[in-house]
């Protein structure tokens, strides 16, 4: 087959976890023999060349009329200015408007000059929180699935709200105007189609990782790692808490957390104490990342909102005992107690208790950690988790 993945974040460059998953997919394809193709949507002062290729994956980057590199610095006060200016007067709206219609004709190009056979586009879409009315993305030329990653909609009706018309449009066109639909876990694809009132099957196919990781660490018994983005819904203002209470009962116990959000504003959580056993490492390269997982004794991950996180995965993959969350998808790739233990972020007395359960429990932390290990590989590994994508896309074809 020959596949274009469509993706607006494809390593390197800024990216989250569709552009991880997009590029480790796309990889594992090439591996299977398949011609992989993907392109991308970018947005204003991405960066990066437009086009290259990654281990036999073609990768295209389309530009909007207004990319300048005074957008690359997303965070700084002057450009996130222009940006509610830009949205403000319309002038987005205007050049998302123009560039959607470019990008079509760019797309249909990629599509034959490369004899693309299928389609897969995530159902996020970036560019809908810059839209003031609906800008809907093209219908191509090839038959196009939608794999369910989380839309803007999905998460922001995870929070129990509710998404700006304008974006709730153009994500239900994304949906329906899909051949067929698949997601990466079975509780997004029923909140999804909930939340979207989608009544077709959606198949699904989870998310995987190269389990096959290699590290030199040696394991630290009081290390405990928390990795990701540091904001509500990943829980990390629940592990300050609980972490409080670790340090009361351990005080030798350490917690390393690796991402990049508010750290003054979450450090206000935690007691003078626990502070001190605290360390906020920002974003470090992954090759180190692995490595201090793999030192790790826990690591942790309570989360409120995922779709099917790629971290939880790597840290069992290393050979760490991992507490995921209660919540959304953290039963679909743990089973309490025996691969991993599940805990309510909404409720930090637990977790805490089921950190130092790990840590208290050095044989305990062994079975689970090794039994997470095993798991990971027989059934998350990406060159299995492909196989299953080549079979969804043959029967797609095939109808």
């Amino acid at each position: 087959m020959n596949i274009l993945y469509l993706c607006d974040e494809y390593p390197p460059g800024r990216h989250g976890g569709i552009g991880t998953a997009v590029q480790l997919l796309a990889r594992a394809m090439v591996k299977l023999g398949h011609k992989v193709v993907v392109a991308g949507f970018y947005d204003w002062g991405y960066g990066g060349p437009d086009e290259f290729e990654d281990e036999g994956v073609k990768v295209y980057r389309f530009r909007r009329g207004l990319d300048s590199s005074f957008f690359s610095k997303k965070d700084a006060l002057p450009v996130r200015a222009a940006y509610k200016f830009f949205y403000l007067t319309s002038i987005f709206q205007k050049d998302l408007e123009a560039s959607i219609k470019r990008y079509a004709v760019y797309l249909e190009n990629i599509i034959e000059k490369h004899q693309i056979d299928i389609v897969e586009q995530p159902d996020f879409n970036e560019y809908a929180q810059y839209c003031r009315k609906p800008v809907f993305f093209p219908r191509l030329s090839v038959p196009t699935v939608v794999k369910l990653h989380g839309s803007i909609s999905y998460f922001v009706k995870e929070e129990g709200c509710e998404p700006s018309p304008v974006i709730y449009k153009i994500d239900s066109s994304v949906l329906n105007s899909a051949v067929a639909v698949s997601s990466v876990s079975g509780y997004t694809a029923r909140k999804t189609a909930a939340y979207m009132a989608y009544t077709k099957p959606i198949d699904t196919l989870y998310n995987g990782i190269e389990s096959r990781i290699v590290t030199n660490a040696v394991k630290d018994n009081a290390l405990v790692i928390y990795t990701g983005s540091l904001v509500a819904k990943k829980g990390i203002y629940q592990l300050m808490k609980a972490w409080n209470k670790v340090q009361e009962m351990l005080p030798a116990a350490r917690l390393e957390v690796y991402g990049k959000g508010p750290v003054n504003r979450i450090k206000k959580y935690l007691s003078p104490k626990a502070l001190t056993t605290v360390d906020f490492k920002g974003h470090i390269p992954r090759a180190d990342l692995f490595n201090r997982l793999a030192a790790a004794s826990v690591a942790v991950f309570p989360s409120y909102a995922e779709c099917f996180a790629l971290g939880p995965m790597e840290a069992m993959a290393v050979g760490t005992a991992t507490i995921y969350s209660t919540r959304t998808s953290g039963p679909e790739l743990i089973t309490n107690g025996l691969d991993g233990l599940l805990a309510d972020p909404d409720d930090a007395d637990a977790l805490a208790g089921k950190i130092m359960e790990l840590l208290r429990n050095p044989e305990e932390n062994s079975r689970i950690a090794a039994a997470g290990k095993k798991k990971v590989h027989e059934r998350f590994d990406i060159n299995v988790i492909a196989k299953g994508n080549e079979a969804f896309y043959r029967s797609v074809l095939g109808r």
